[in-house]
This record gives structure tokens, C-alpha cells and sequence, in this order.
């Protein structure tokens, strides 16, 4: 049974069911009376494009690698943060609510069940009421770009919808529609929780229609700023669009027609009947879902979903809602990835809050990555089309260095920001995040063996290494990216807490990667890569230190927070795979283990859920990933069970602090490695298969050398 389902409404956003069609998203309380959904849709962001001047340049960069050569590291780490303007990217903003109230007397409820099919990709719910059935449907449609909601009730009933937006907005009614114009903040400051609305400035502007028709007998609709209706059978349509023309054009006098556009697709889906636009959805989205399936051995508990994850948490063997995990991944990304829109941000599409935490931008020191690191093995490699848009755009953005070539910071927005944003320069100041996300060209050419995506990407390819060798310098005779930061993590130097060290694991290992795959890439385009080799032989290997494990700076540094969340200087292993040897195998398992050991002694100290290695969504994720392809199975179970127990919502949706979409991606990338793996020179089958997993099979899996498997054990 491919279904979340739980025998009580959602009280809050995290117990909420997603719906989406990868621009449109929906969060679904399904509250039996006073029901609400929340709306987002991808374009939604404040701000407007601008250009930073800000430069710096080769006296800036050479004084800071004279500093961290003579290991004055707390002297370049001020030397950053006092140029670190604590400005902020622009932040993706949802619409508001619909409420839909059923004027009702609660006093008999009875039989309540709220779902979401993954099959079908609608969410339901269904209770009696004073002895009347009432049934509730909602999808975004992925065929006709309309959000549906369809309430049947044996009886005839009173409903009121209203719309609650968030933003800027006024509301007008004209035959039985109710329109909502409005725009996005011009400011959004996540630090100082506040949003701003400056007249003498664009944002970007949209508008939102709701339409109440029958599906089957009569209603009678009453208007307003208040929809009242009565009847048996009916549907709610609700169409958004707004004006964002790209990240490049000013959302207001260079913006797309969108009020035109917001009544054509609503006009068009009112035009089909409930059933028929139901099919047209359920058609398009199984073109996505059904090309892949795992199938694992073991109950499938009768119980609902939020009691199964506390007791497999708990260590209860319950396969059924591992691959449940697994296919409700594959949903999500169905839902937030989808062809032509923009790229999956931290929270997928879904995001309640006007001032959200990290402004749910994309994170490329490791978020924004995960979200695709199963879109090829899942036979999806059209959702990840969006991410190539956006490196192409931000090729267009250059880099603040006076330097050839591409590279944002830690962090973009869909203005596709490459400036240094972070107040902290432990985060902000990374630059191979580029060279990171340039990965994914390779492994979406391995899976697919499309030479044409290959040449039509090529020059981002380019462009990027003409910045990381611009970039690096020459130290003894090798080649290091200086000066440089671990994400996220401080070691200690002189009593002090640093964060810009000589060369790092990470960035060594991801330069290393890069030009590896971009010296394959130009063979088999037939491009000279004399150049590209050369910069690979010169760049400097990462280094084992004296207790075994992966150095993570250029020195043994004590780690301030030895249980880091992070796991960056094992890049090159997972998701890379360059790190082959047993030396460097030894060195990760070792690196890894002290990792989760610090990590879990944090938690224990604290009480509770930690901010550290394993103990949240998208770092339990990485382990998972990491111990799978190690061939751990008992590691690798270790962190499911960790992740039902620690790192999951009740609606499934993973944690980081708040909900952040990547673990949901990387889990499933994880189980995808426990069966499968592909990435050396063969193909091998249940590498990593914990031993309750006694029976299974696999259909529909893509590997490394382009072909679909299908296999049984």
C-alpha cells in the first residue's frame, strides 16, 4: 500500500500532506470542518535583480594567502568576516491560504482518515459527521497546472472559502471569482524578521483565481470576497502565475504577461469535469512514478503512518515503510522537480513562513546537491533539467574575483545571486560549490548517454575550470585552492575558533573530481584536454593524518565541534569517487566513525535532537549514503532507523532544525546504494543488503552505464 495515511488532521505545517506539480505546491491540513491549504508556487522570491560591484582582488587575495602560509589563521579569518556584508539572498515566500469551513456541528465525528495516494498523487480525506459521509480530494494537477480540491457529501452542505494571502494584495469578485493581485516583499531579512515593501522598487507580482463548480447535481454559489456554497458534489479550481520573466529581468517592466495567462488556465480546466482532470493528472504523473520500483519482503503494518516510524525507530523491523521512504521521495520529486520550472529550493516547493530560516534559497555546500542525487538511478533525468538552467545562469554572473570563468558563494536565490551573502566565514567564504554542481553534468550523461546534453553544457564546463585554475595556486610544485574553508566547520588555532585555512580536503577533492571528469568529457567530445590533464596531475591529493583519519585542513587542527554535522573531506569518496584506495577507504571509515561517535555523545549531553553528524535529516542522509557504499550494512540500516527516529516529521518530510527537503532525496539515494552501485568500472548488486532484507526485487533502476536493471534475490 503506497500510502501515507493517519487517523487524525494536521494541527501544524510538519503534519501536513505535500501536493504539487513541481510550480504549484500545497501543504493539506485536512481538517474535517475548518480545513486549510497552504499555497506556494516556485517563482514566488522577494527581491529583483542587482548587480554587486563588489570586487576582490589580487592585493585582497595574495595578502590573504601571505597570511594562512604563515599560519596566521585567526589574522585571514578576521580578515574575512571584515568583509563580510551580512546582506542576505532574496527569500522564497509563499502565498498564503485557502480555507475551506463546512458550517457544520462537530459534535459527531466519526471514522476520520486523512492520505495521500503516491500512486496517484491526490490527497484524501474522509470522516462521518452527524451521520453524513463527506469525502475530500486535492491534487495539483500536473496536466492542466491548476490546483483541484472536491468535496462530496452524502448530504447537501454549506461551505465558505476564503483566501488568506500573505502578501501584498487586493481581492476582487466578478462572477463567482475571486481574484487576488498582489506582489512579492522587495526585501525579506531572515535576521532581523522583517519583510519590506519599497514602491520606487520592483518585485515580482502575481495573481490568483478561485472557481467553484459542480461535479455532479446542482450548487448554488453565493459571491463576494467569501465563496458560499451549497450542494452535494464540487470542486474548488485554483490557478496562480506570476510575473517572473528570469533571473535577469526586472520582475515588473520586463515581466511575463500574467494576469491574462492566470484566467486562461483556469478558464481551460473549468472546461473539463472533475474525473477527466483527475485522469489527465494521474496519466502525466505515472509517467514519472511508475518507471521504478523496489519491492522488500515483510508486513505491511496496519497502522497508520506517524505509529509505524516511532516503533521502526525504535528498531521494529518494518520494510514496507522503507520502501514507502523510497517512493515517497520519488513523489516528492515528482512534485517540486518539475520539467521547465525553476530548481528544487531547501524546502522543495513547500514553505509557510514570510521570513523562513536560510530564506529557503539554494544551499550548494551540500543541500541543493542531494536534491538530485537520486533523479538519475530513479529514471527522472528530466527533473533535473532546471539545475542545468541555473548553473548556465550563473556561468552569465561570472565571479567577484577579477578572475575567468563562473563561481557563486555558498549560497544563490532565483536572481541567481553570486555574492558573499554569509556574516560567517566559516559558510559564506567556499567557492567550489560551482565545480560541485558541475558533477551532475557528468552523472547525468553516464545515465543517459546523451552526447548532445553533453556538448550543449560544455562551456559551463569550461568556464569553471578556467575559475578554479585562475583561482588556485601553486605550493611545492602542487596546486591548491587558497585560500580556503571547510563548510560550516571551525578548528581551533590559538585558543581562537578559525575558519580560513591554507587548502582544505573538501576543495582539493572536489578540484580533483572536477577536472577528472572534465579531461573524460573533452575525450569524448574530442576536445584537447592536454591542458586539463595537466592541472589534474599538479592538484594536491587530500592527506591521512597521523590517527588515520582524512585531514580535514592542511594542518591536524582540533575540530571545535568534533561531532560535525558536515562530512565534507570525504567528498571524494561519496558522492564522488575518486577515493579508491585502501588507504584512503581505512581513512574514511575511520573519519566517519569518530564523526558519528562525537556526534551521538553531543546529542546524549543535550537531551535531545543535536544540530550534528547523523542527527539530522540531510547529514543521516550522507552517512547512509556513505556506509552503503562502504558495503555496511549494519551502518547503513543503523542510520534508516535513525532517520524514522530522529530526522522525520509525521508527515514524513525530514528535518534540519526545520523542514528541509534534501534528506528526503538522499535517504532514498542511500537505499538506491544499498542494492545497486555502479559508480567504479562494474555493476554491483546488494553491496550493502542489511540481512532483514532477506527478499526483494528491483525494476526499473538506471546505472552508471546507461541501462535499466531489473533484478530479484
Amino acid at each position: 500500500m503506497r500510502k501515507l495515511w493517519y487517523v487524525k488532521s494536521a494541527k501544524e505545517w510538519n503534519q501536513a500532506l505535500p501536493i504539487g506539480n513541481g510550480r504549484l505546491g500545497a501543504m493539506v491540513f485536512g481538517e474535517p470542518l475548518f480545513d486549510k491549504l497552504q499555497i506556494n508556487e516556485e517563482t514566488l522570491w522577494s527581491g529583483y535583480p542587482k548587480v554587486d560591484e563588489t570586487v576582490y582582488d589580487a592585493s585582497f587575495m595574495n595578502n590573504l594567502r601571505t597570511l594562512v602560509r604563515e599560519r596566521k589563521y585567526d589574522s585571514a579569518t578576521d580578515t574575512v568576516k571584515s568583509v563580510m556584508k551580512g546582506d542576505e539572498t532574496a527569500a522564497y515566500v509563499p502565498y498564503g491560504y485557502l480555507n475551506i469551513d463546512i458550517i457544520e456541528d462537530r459534535s459527531d465525528l466519526e471514522d476520520y482518515r486523512r492520505e495521500l495516494d503516491l500512486e496517484n498523487a491526490v490527497a484524501t480525506t474522509k470522516f462521518r459527521i452527524n451521520g453524513n459521509n463527506i469525502e475530500k480530494n486535492a491534487f495539483v494537477s500536473l496536466a492542466d497546472d491548476v490546483l483541484i480540491y472536491r468535496i462530496k457529501s452524502e448530504k447537501r452542505i454549506n461551505v465558505r472559502i476564503t483566501t488568506g494571502c500573505e502578501l501584498q494584495h487586493s481581492i476582487t469578485t466578478k462572477d463567482g471569482v475571486i481574484t487576488t493581485d498582489g506582489r512579492c516583499p522587495t526585501y525579506v531579512s531572515v535576521y532581523k524578521h522583517v519583510f519590506e515593501y519599497e514602491d520606487e522598487k520592483e518585485s515580482i507580482p502575481f495573481r490568483a483565481m478561485i472557481k467553484v463548480l459542480p461535479v455532479n447535481g446542482d450548487i448554488t454559489v453565493c459571491g463576494g470576497s467569501t465563496i458560499r456554497v451549497l450542494g452535494t458534489d464540487f470542486m474548488l479550481v485554483f490557478s496562480l502565475k506570476t510575473g517572473f520573466n528570469g533571473y535577469d529581468k526586472q520582475p515588473i517592466s520586463e515581466g511575463r504577461e500574467y494576469r491574462n495567462a492566470c484566467l486562461d488556465t483556469l478558464n481551460a480546466a473549468s472546461e473539463i469535469g472533475y474525473e477527466e482532470l483527475l485522469l489527465r493528472h494521474e496519466r502525466e504523473y505515472k509517467k514519472y512514478f511508475d518507471r521504478v520500483s523496489i519491492t522488500l519482503s515483510g508486513e505491511d503494518f496496519d497502522e497508520p503512518t506517524d505509529v509505524r516510524m516511532r516503533k521502526a525507530g525504535e528498531g521494529r523491523v518494518d520494510n514496507k515503510l522503507v520502501t514507502l521512504l523510497f517512493d515517497y521521495s520519488r513523489y516528492l520529486l515528482i512534485c517540486s522537480c518539475g520539467i521547465g520550472t525553476e530548481p528544487t529550493n531547501l524546502q522543495g516547493i513547500w514553505n509557510d513562513d514570510i521570513t523562513p530560516l536560510w530564506r529557503c534559497n539554494y544551499t550548494i555546500n551540500i543541500n541543493t546537491q542531494m536534491n538530485y542525487w537520486p533523479v538519475n538511478a530513479c529514471d527522472l533525468p528530466e527533473m533535473q533539467l532546471p539545475l542545468f538552467r541555473m548553473l548556465r545562469e550563473l556561468k552569465e554572473k561570472g565571479n567577484h574575483f577579477c578572475l575567468r570563468g563562473w563561481s557563486p558563494f555558498h549560497n544563490t536565490d532565483i536572481w541567481r545571486d553570486n555574492s558573499l551573502k554569509s556574516p560567517y566565514p566559516v559558510a559564506g567564504w567556499w567557492v567550489t560549490g560551482g565545480a560541485w554542481l558541475c558533477r551532475h553534468i557528468w552523472e547525468h550523461y553516464i545515465h543517459t548517454r546523451d552526447i548532445n546534453f553533453l556538448k550543449e553544457n560544455y562551456d559551463v564546463l569550461v568556464s569553471q575550470a578556467e575559475f578554479l585554475e585562475d583561482y588556485m595556486t601553486e605550493k611545492d610544485g602542487e596546486l591548491i585552492i587558497s585560500p580556503s574553508s571547510s563548510p560550516e566547520n571551525y578548528f581551533m588555532f590559538n585558543n581562537r575558533k578559525c575558519a580560513i585555512a591554507e587548502w582544505t580536503a573538501c576543495d582539493q577533492e572536489i578540484c580533483i573530481d572536477f577536472f577528472d571528469k572534465l579531461v573524460r568529457i573533452s575525450d569524448i567530445l574530442d576536445k584537447d584536454s592536454t591542458s586539463y590533464k595537466a592541472t589534474l596531475a599538479k592538484i594536491k591529493r587530500p592527506e591521512i593524518g597521523l590517527d588515520g583519519r582524512l585531514m580535514e585542513w592542511n594542518e591536524e587542527f582540533e575540530e571545535d565541534d568534533k561531532g560535525h554535522r558536515h562530512i565534507s573531506h570525504i567528498y571524494g569518496f561519496h558522492p564522488a569517487d575518486i577515493l579508491t584506495s585502501e588507504d584512503y577507504l581505512d581513512a574514511v571509515r575511520k573519519t566517519i566513525r569518530a564523526r558519528v561517535t562525537f556526534g551521538d555523545e553531543v546529542q546524549i549531553l543535550y537531551h535531545g535532537k543535536g544540530f550534528h553528524c547523523g542527527q539530522i535529516g540531510w547529514s543521516c542522509a550522507w552517512l547512509a549514503c556513505t556506509y552503503a557504499r562502504l558495503g555496511d550494512s549494519e551502518g547503513f540500516i543503523g542510520q534508516i532507523r535513525k532517520f524514522f527516529r530522529n530526522c522525520t516529521y509525521e508527515n514524513m518530510l525530514s528535518v534540519c532544525t526545520i523542514f528541509q527537503i534534501e534528506a528526503n532525496f538522499g535517504i532514498s539515494s542511500a537505499i538506491i546504494e544499498a542494492l545497486v552501485q555502479s559508480h567504479g568500472d562494474e555493476v554491483v548488486l546488494t553491496p550493502a543488503l542489511p540481512k532483514e532484507w532477506e527478499h526483494g526485487e528491483v525494476r526499473g533502476l538506471v546505472v552508471r552505464t546507461g541501462e535499466k536493471i531489473n533484478f530479484k534475490w
